[in-house]
């Protein structure tokens, strides 16, 4: 059994700030429901994390906003991008949160409190 990336942070003002000011073709966004932000990239050693934020910009291909950050920085930054987990083939390899990542993201890992979604 593999687990989820144990990396948290919370969510900077100004990030979320900036998060709040991009548009959505939809009329309702969907926003994490969390204070604390735990990575869903695979639990490899890498020091780039990413977490979702909320429903993105981009309806074809659909996208979402995710809070990213790394280890020993402050800053944090959005990316909107159209995740694996969209995909037609969203059990295949690579993942779309950051280039060069070559496994799959929260779906299929498990998250010692509760199962990930």
């Amino acid at each position: 059994m593999t687990f989820r990336c144990p990396a948290r942070t919370g969510l900077d003002g100004k990030v979320r700030t900036a998060a709040e000011t991009i548009g959505s073709p939809r009329p309702d966004i969907e926003w994490s429901p969390y204070d604390v932000f735990q990575c869903l990239v695979e639990d490899v050693p890498h020091d780039f994390h990413a977490a979702f934020l909320r429903t993105g910009a981009r309806a074809a291909p659909e996208s979402d906003v995710y809070l990213c950050w790394r280890d020993g920085s402050p800053v944090q930054w959005l990316a909107d991008i159209d995740v694996c987990l969209k995909k037609p083939t969203p059990l295949g390899t690579g993942c779309t949160i950051y280039r060069g990542h070559p496994g799959r993201c929260e779906w299929q890992y498990i998250d010692p409190p509760q199962l990930a979604a």
